[in-house]
């Protein structure tokens, strides 16, 4: 539990609609309310360290497909266009739909990156240009899940399922006969959850009443249908069960 003075001091200083949720959580026990408050932030902190891992992962493995699959639309539908590798530039449909706004977006936010580093004649990447990756790692987090047909009518993003971003999940295939249902449907469900959670943890929402440990699972298993060696990599690190099983409760 946090010290007296601090209770006192961090009540003065935090607001108090912030603190509203775990005060009722803690049946008005304004010592518990903090030590609450102080175990989501440890847990939010832990729980963002395997997100982190789980967005670069998903976004590498759709990276590569995509960059496979953009170079075959012209060809495949005998058209003058001649889509390249780099899809971020030109991307073909459905993407071209899809993430018309998203990457109207990255393309500022990595101008507004190369303008920081250019600045600083020391880095690195001083004057390089922007790049395909640059773009890549500015799109979000629900983007990706944009991307994956949520419904089987979006007949558009069923067939960048079958013909590129399937092959980004290649090891979904028993979990989804497991549970009955197309690996679509269970990698897109279980990525919009962790969305979800991660939108939460960014802006330091309550997690009181978040089932952590089905996360912990969702983000394990999204891990281990792009690579199994990175889910058990990930989950030996991971303190999100340690931190979670700290939550302080009423005597």
């Amino acid at each position: 539990m946090p010290a007296p003075l601090a209770v006192t001091a961090l009540r003065r200083h935090l607001p108090a609609s912030r603190l509203a949720p775990f005060l009722a959580e803690a049946g008005g026990d304004p010592d518990l309310s903090l030590a609450l408050y102080q175990w989501n932030i440890q847990v939010g902190g832990a729980i963002q360290e395997v997100l982190g891992i789980v967005e670069v992962a998903v976004r590498h493995a759709i990276d590569e497909q995509l960059r496979v699959w953009n170079p075959t639309r012209g060809v495949e539908y005998h058209s003058k266009i001649r889509y390249t590798a780099d899809w971020t530039t030109m991307p073909a449909a459905p993407l071209a739909g899809v993430l018309a706004e998203p990457l109207t977006q990255a393309r500022r936010y990595a101008a507004k990156a190369a303008a920081k580093r250019n600045s600083n004649p020391h880095h690195l990447r001083c004057n390089q240009p922007i790049t395909h990756d640059d773009i890549v790692s500015q799109l979000s987090f629900g983007v990706w899940c944009k991307m994956l047909p949520s419904d089987p009518k979006k007949q558009g993003l069923q067939r960048l399922w079958k013909h590129a971003l399937g092959a980004a999940f290649p090891h979904v295939g028993p979990d989804a006969a497991s549970v009955n249902v197309t690996p679509e449907q269970l990698v897109y469900s279980r990525l919009d959850r962790l969305h979800n959670l991660r939108n939460r943890v960014a802006h330091m929402e309550p997690l009181l009443h978040s089932n952590i440990p089905a996360r912990l699972t969702d983000a394990m298993a999204v891990l281990g249908y792009i690579s199994p060696e990175t889910r058990d990599w990930c989950g030996g690190m991971s303190r999100v069960t340690e931190v979670n099983n700290t939550r302080p409760a009423r005597k």
